[in-house]
């Protein structure tokens, strides 16, 4: 008869046993990194925010802007925290829409800004789409020739942004007049048009920053 075949036991781990330490060095790490991830991603960082729309070349001061707590995570680095962190004499180098964190991005200096200001006149109410901080296109439409040839509309800012809106005085014969800042090398042409006293338009584009499709 054969003999019974041995019996395996098991051995109780031995707290000396190098794979039971690393194994409970792991899991201690594991626990300590997603209770400090926890934490982190429960944080909330001052941050501040625009209370109206800022365009380029607007000062950013304390008139325009609030401070909120937000949790930002890893985008901490990526915002205004506080007034103080923002140079003096520093200006807004992209508009900034109303309730839109500030970003370190958009604050620089006045020479950043390759914008200049015009003022437009315009006949008629605008659309609703022309706002404060839209981007906006210029089309000039060509007064109709003497020999009866139909007027013709060309492009000459594709991307204006509004400053301001002037309701002025419905007693002018122009009863508005909107603010638009247009790139440099645009402006001479512009200009042209504004010196003939020829139709210029301010159209909204739509999906652009600011405008509503």
């Amino acid at each position: 008869m054969a003999g019974a075949a041995p019996v395996m036991r098991l051995r109780r781990p031995r707290w000396k046993d190098p794979r039971l330490i690393v194994g409970i060095v792991l899991v201690v790490a594991s626990v300590l990194m997603g209770a400090l991830l926890v934490s982190r991603l429960a944080e909330t960082t001052p941050v501040l925010v625009a209370r109206s729309p800022i365009v380029p070349g607007d000062v950013i001061g304390p008139e325009n802007l609030a401070t909120v707590e937000m949790r930002l995570g890893e985008q901490d680095g990526l915002y205004v925290g506080s007034l103080d962190a923002v140079p003096s004499g520093a200006v807004a180098t992209r508009t900034v829409q109303a309730g839109e964190l500030i970003p370190l991005s958009a604050v620089g200096q006045a020479s950043d800004v390759p914008l200049r200001p015009i003022v437009i006149p315009v006949d008629a109410t605008v659309a609703e789409s022309v706002a404060p901080g839209a981007t906006v296109e210029l089309w000039h439409t060509s007064p109709e020739a003497d020999d009866g040839t139909s007027a013709d509309a060309e492009l000459l800012v594709s991307a204006g942004i509004v400053r301001n809106i002037d309701e002025g005085s419905s007693l002018g014969m122009r009863s508005m007049a909107v603010e638009v800042l247009v790139p440099q090398a645009d402006l001479p042409a512009v200009l042209k048009v504004l010196s003939r006293d020829e139709r210029l338009d301010v159209i909204g584009v739509p999906g652009a920053h600011g405008v509503a499709p």
